[in-house]
This record gives structure tokens, C-alpha cells and sequence, in this order.
């Protein structure tokens, strides 16, 4: 099978995807949850945002980080404890990495074709081949799985060797401190509502999904690292170029994976914000924190003053 012309131009994609957006925190069953006390190593952005006597803080995630990193500086502490509710990208992330049961229910469709005759050519058959064969805990009888689940999975596997822990990234590290405090924690989303924005894809996206994924696998520790030294040092220009620029050339998946998303967001937290007492610490994925249609542009156009304060 000769290259499709959709496939041709592609850079590198399926990764930031994954890795700024929550779905990739859904297949958290296979990073590992380790943490070590050490100095701060990362002082991703955060944002605080006001109008009158509203205000709320706005912050970046990314859903897995290396093993022992230190990130939460004390400007995100203080912000933290000024803060009386957690408002989380997806909530029940701990509980579906323990049993997939959204992943597996939404995932799976009997008398699928093999993974083979849906990647877009010859040689990238030749590259699953080769993944099955390093990864056959994660990959065996993937056929099974529709084609976006597949491509999670493939993914999965690219990144287990890559020492990260969910445990330590922010939607653990923030539940767990909202949760002690005895202050509430909700969602923007549910695990299944945010899973079915995969599911619900056009099969030809889907495909682009897996084979942007089994191309990427082997350059995973690469990709990652660029990804993850933007998010801890908080430069949103690599971000939205490692991010955004590859979406921009899919515009219905970056409309539907992100443009959309960052729509009803941000009128959600309008709409708290101005109707409940409170402030609010809200933690999304990063990539929804970048370009001119983020989060936190959208809100500025509501009216609400939007101050980066680290």
C-alpha cells in the first residue's frame, strides 16, 4: 500500500496528544507510582484569574511525569491552600486505571480486521509486527480493539520503559491534597464522556490516530522529553508548537479533541465562578492552556482578568 496523501505530511502527533490530553492519565495502569523527596525541578504555569471578588486559579497538567520529580512549588502550594475546591479536567481516573472498565466497555467491538490492515502501508504493518513482538503483554490480540483504543495501547506500550508515575502528576498529587483537607473535588468531565470523544471518531481519524502511534513508538522517550521539559520550565511557545501545529493540520480532531472542548470549559467555569461562593483551583490537561482559543483566552473575553503568576 502506497503512503495515503493524510498520513504523507504528518509530524509527530499521537504523543501530545496523549500526553497533554486526560485520556492518556485513563491507561495509567501501566506507569509506575513511585515518589522521592528532592528539591523543586520543575515550576510548570499557573494562572490566577479575577473579576471583582470571583477569582479561581488555572493550571497546566500533563498526566504522567518522571518518578521522583518535584513540581509543586510554593506558589502553586499557596494557591492550593487558598483554594476551597478542586475543579479536575475528569474525575475517576484512579479508579478506571484500576479496572478499564469505561476503556474495555467502550473499546472493544467483536469481528474488528487485524491491526496489520489498518495501519497505512506495508511498512507500517511491518512496525506493529515488530512492537507485538517487544511488548506482548500490552499488544497481543489488539485486534480486538477499535482502532483509537488501539492506538492508546500502542502508545502504552511505547511508554512503559520511560520510568513515569501517574501518582506523582497533578491530578493525583491535587486529589489527594484536596481530599485530606476535606475540600470537594469535581469534574469538567467524566472518564466515559472523555473516552467517548475517541469513540466517536470517524473510523479514517482513528486510523490516523494508530498509525501515528506505531510510527512514534520508537521515538517515545524523545518526544516525551520535549514535551515534558515545555510543560516544567512553562514555555507555552514549544508547547503549542509540539501540540497545536500538529492539530491545526487535522482541524476536525483538533476541533473535536480540543477546540470544542475548550469551548464549554471555560463556560462552565464562567458560569461557577459567578453563580457559587468559593475559589476554585482548576487543573486541566496543559494542552488546553496554549494558543489563542485556550481556556484561559476564552475566559478573558468573558471578562475575567487572566494573571500568569509563575
Amino acid at each position: 500500500m502506497p503512503p495515503s496523501p493524510r498520513l504523507a505530511w504528518q509530524p509527530r502527533f499521537i504523543l501530545p496528544v496523549l500526553v497533554l490530553l486526560a485520556a492518556m492519565a485513563a491507561l495509567g495502569w501501566w506507569i509506575g507510582h513511585r515518589a522521592a523527596d528532592a528539591e523543586i525541578t520543575a515550576r510548570p504555569a499557573l494562572w490566577h484569574i479575577s473579576q471583582g471578588d470571583k477569582e479561581a486559579y488555572l493550571f497546566g497538567t500533563i498526566h504522567a511525569v518522571p518518578q521522583g520529580e518535584r513540581w509543586l512549588s510554593p506558589a502553586i502550594a499557596r494557591a492550593v491552600a487558598h483554594s476551597d475546591a478542586l475543579l479536575l479536567e475528569v474525575t475517576g481516573l484512579e479508579g478506571e486505571r484500576r479496572s478499564r472498565s469505561t476503556f474495555e466497555r467502550l473499546g472493544r467491538t467483536p469481528g474488528l480486521p487485524d491491526i496489520g490492515t489498518r495501519l497505512d502501508n506495508d511498512a507500517d504493518a511491518g512496525l506493529f509486527a515488530d512492537l507485538e513482538r517487544r511488548h506482548p503483554a500490552t499488544l497481543r490480540n489488539l485486534g480486538g480493539y477499535e482502532s483509537w483504543a488501539a492506538a492508546l495501547l500502542v502508545n502504552a506500550a511505547a511508554s512503559s520503559g520511560l520510568s513515569l508515575s501517574a501518582d506523582n502528576a497533578g491530578e493525583a498529587v491535587f486529589s489527594h491534597m484536596f481530599a485530606a483537607a476535606g475540600k470537594p473535588i469535581e469534574g469538567l468531565e467524566t472518564v466515559d464522556g472523555q473516552l467517548g470523544l475517541f469513540d466517536a471518531l470517524s473510523e479514517s481519524d482513528q486510523r490516523l490516530l494508530l498509525t501515528q502511534a506505531v510510527r512514534e513508538a520508537g521515538d517515545a522517550p524523545r518526544l516525551y522529553r520535549i514535551l515534558h521539559d515545555a510543560w516544567a520550565s512553562g514555555d507555552l511557545g514549544t508547547l503549542e508548537r509540539q501540540f497545536l501545529a500538529p492539530l491545526a493540520r487535522t482541524p476536525m480532531l483538533r476541533e473535536i479533541l480540543v477546540d470544542a472542548r475548550n469551548r464549554r470549559w471555560s463556560t462552565l467555569i464562567d458560569q461557577r465562578l459567578r453563580t457559587r461562593p468559593g475559589v476554585p483551583f482548576i487543573a486541566v490537561g496543559a494542552g488546553h492552556l496554549v494558543g489563542a482559543q485556550s481556556v484561559q483566552a476564552r475566559l478573558a473575553t468573558l471578562g475575567w482578568r487572566v494573571e500568569r503568576v509563575q
